[in-house]
């Protein structure tokens, strides 16, 4: 425990442990309370009969900007999946390739029957103009994505064949309504870097975070109940009295500690992992469902074809992912994905997959409606700030950011009283 902190960060999510980076940095004696056994919120991997299991689909980006700032992404062993996709049209599969890296594979993904002629010049217009907003920020983000790719002109065979079900498996929403600033950052960031998986799973992002912090930072099983400027409350009845304290929960838990703040709406998956003998792609690629109705598994991959550890040796581990928060029961969902997956694979492949776990994320992606303005304000009052992916734009990237500007603006603050002061 660090001793009489000046700033107590309540949650040790990826936003929370940013916070703190930003501060120890900077030499303040900083306290992360996080109510659960260990760090890193949505962002965790299950250990389940030697398999790895992340909590739902999860990659990581290595062309984030805060994760090349915030993470030592060698350490971190990053396996990277094979750029593009395959997609699933009709009773057959199309490859998706970037012409940018490889331009045969390029040119044949415009014979797949995803695009049309027209689609390639406006794919090559799209990255050209991605690349060039990344570092632009929109004053407001009231156009949807849907409608920019309408705007734009792409063709429907291109939004149902590629861009529904990969960026829809992006955003957990199939009907693309993300603000289109978000997904043009998005494309950028695919379109220089890589989709990667740490060699041990998801977990390992906020672990190493919180391992760089000095002993005693962070105390897991710390669960809060009160959060207010010069007080922090715990469950069994402890009370801080730090000079800050920044709510680095995601926004439901915010709405609690910090009554009157904004809940966003959410969207969820559920991700089915399956242990199997072999994998039915034998590559690391995404295999999409590009047939508007195909069956309720939006994407598939076997994460331990891009990092061997996910899974035993001599087995494979197959995920699959619904996009939304299905009723049904578990066995009624392993049903209709394997009915689904009998069509991509053969019947005889998909029967001898074992359900290892359906894992249900109801509250994964905080959403972002077009016409919020992003980058909204940290500062909740005197002495209290708020961090979290809902603050900025719901990704890893956005997490570590907003704890970035949290942690930032309680300096400016501090610093700014000494100049009064003096």
């Amino acid at each position: 425990m660090t001793a009489n902190p000046e700033v107590v960060i309540v949650g040790g999510g990826l936003a929370g442990l940013a916070a703190a980076r930003t501060l120890v940095a900077q030499g303040i004696p900083t306290q992360l309370l996080e109510a659960s056994a260990d760090v890193g919120g949505r962002v965790a991997t299950d250990e389940v009969e030697g398999f790895r299991l992340d909590r739902g689909f999860q990659v990581l980006l290595d062309s984030y900007p805060e994760a090349r700032t915030a993470l030592d992404l060698g350490a971190l062993d990053l396996r990277a999946f094979a750029p593009g996709a395959l997609v699933r049209r009709g009773r057959g599969f199309g490859r998706i390739a970037d012409p940018w890296r490889d331009p045969v594979a390029g040119v044949r993904s415009l014979v797949s029957g995803v695009f049309t002629p027209g689609d390639a010049w406006r794919m090559m217009r799209l990255r050209h103009d991605a690349l060039r907003a990344v570092d632009t920020a929109p004053a407001a983000m009231d156009v949807t994505t849907a409608r920019a790719l309408a705007d734009r002109g792409f063709s429907d065979r291109a939004v149902e064949g590629f861009f529904k079900p990969f960026f829809g498996g992006v955003f957990l929403d199939a009907q693309l309504a993300a603000p289109a600033h978000w997904f043009e950052f998005l494309f950028a960031m695919f379109a220089t870097g890589r989709a990667t998986l740490p060699a041990d799973g998801m977990r390992a992002i906020p672990r190493q975070l919180a391992a760089a912090l000095p002993a005693g930072t962070v105390r897991t099983g710390a669960k809060v109940r009160l959060a207010r400027p010069g007080r922090v409350e715990l469950a069994d009845g402890e009370v801080l009295s730090p000079r800050a304290v920044i709510v680095a929960t995601d926004a439901r838990a915010l709405a609690l500690l910090v009554p009157g703040t904004r809940v966003p709406g959410w969207n969820g998956c559920v991700t089915l992992y399956w242990a199997a003998e072999r994998s039915p792609v034998a590559e690391p690629v995404l295999v999409l469902e590009g047939n508007a109705r195909g069956g309720p598994v939006s994407h598939l991959c076997v994460p331990s074809d891009v990092a061997p550890a996910y899974a035993p040796a001599g087995a494979a581990l197959v995920s699959a992912t619904m996009v939304g928060t299905p009723g049904q029961a578990d066995a009624e969902l392993d049903r209709a994905a394997r009915a689904q997956l009998a069509g991509w694979f053969g019947e005889a492949t998909v029967r001898g997959w074992r359900l290892l776990r359906a894992v249900r994320v109801p509250h994964s992606l905080p959403r972002v409606p077009a016409g919020l303005v992003p980058d909204r304000a940290v500062r909740l009052g005197e002495g209290l700030y708020a961090s979290g992916d809902h603050l900025e734009t719901p990704s890893i990237n956005g997490a570590l950011r907003s704890g970035r500007r949290a942690a930032e603006a309680l300096l400016a603050d501090w610093a700014g009283q000494r100049g009064a002061v003096a």
